[in-house]
């Protein structure tokens, strides 16, 4: 008997850990540590980020790679230091324009590394890693949906920067009305909702918020 449950306790340990968890990465901009409550703030009440922080893991000493908004995100993406592939500076204004403006090919995202474990991919909300030629866009980057926005801020509003409208549907022009915060959350929660039973997700939830 007792090797029998030794026999299926190593079963149950093998198809555990063959199981792939969904994973959803949520990823607020410019979103300061001392700026929750469960950090110690009492300026703004932050009671559902608060509720994460309960029932889960909360990391005090993680560091994002950069200071600013790209290369941050590069950084979070790649699990590298973007000074190592020269992404160190925020592409900003007209740089934004220029053709070899985006996040290196040759550097690989987390997305796709988990496209070829098997899992199905989205980003909703913000990329900021290129936009210009579409070689740098987030479909080309390991993500099977893709759902907001290519440059780093517009109005919340009419989803324009500089009058050009930058809110998108996979490589399609989005001309979705509401407010960005709340289209970002819905679009979050269908994917989720709608994705296959059998296969397992990442969702990587970039607010502009």
């Amino acid at each position: 008997m007792k090797r029998l449950i030794i026999v299926l306790s190593l079963l149950a340990v093998g198809c555990f850990a063959a199981e792939k968890p969904n994973i959803v990465l949520i990823y607020a901009d410019d979103l300061g540590y001392g700026e929750l409550s469960c950090q110690g703030s009492t300026d703004i009440p932050t009671p559902h980020i608060d509720a994460i922080a309960a029932n889960g893991v909360r990391f005090t000493d993680g560091y994002v790679a950069g200071p600013n908004c790209s290369p941050s995100r590069a950084g979070l993406l790649t699990g590298r230091i973007p000074t190592r592939f020269g992404y160190e500076f925020n592409p900003i204004g007209a740089v934004n324009e220029r053709p070899g403006i985006g996040l290196p090919a040759a550097e690989v995202t987390m997305a796709e590394a988990l496209q070829k474990a098997g899992y199905t991919t989205g980003l909703i909300g913000k990329w900021h890693l290129g936009h210009y030629q579409r070689r740098f866009l987030p479909l080309n980057r390991g993500f099977t949906h893709f759902y907001g926005l290519y440059n780093g801020e517009f109005d919340y509003f009419t989803k324009r920067r500089e009058g050009e409208l930058d809110w998108h549907r996979g490589f399609e022009t989005s001309r979705d009305e509401g407010y960005v915060t709340d289209l970002i959350g819905r679009e979050s929660v269908r994917f989720i909702d709608e994705s296959p039973a059998d296969k397992p997700f990442f969702l990587y939830v970039a607010f502009t918020a």
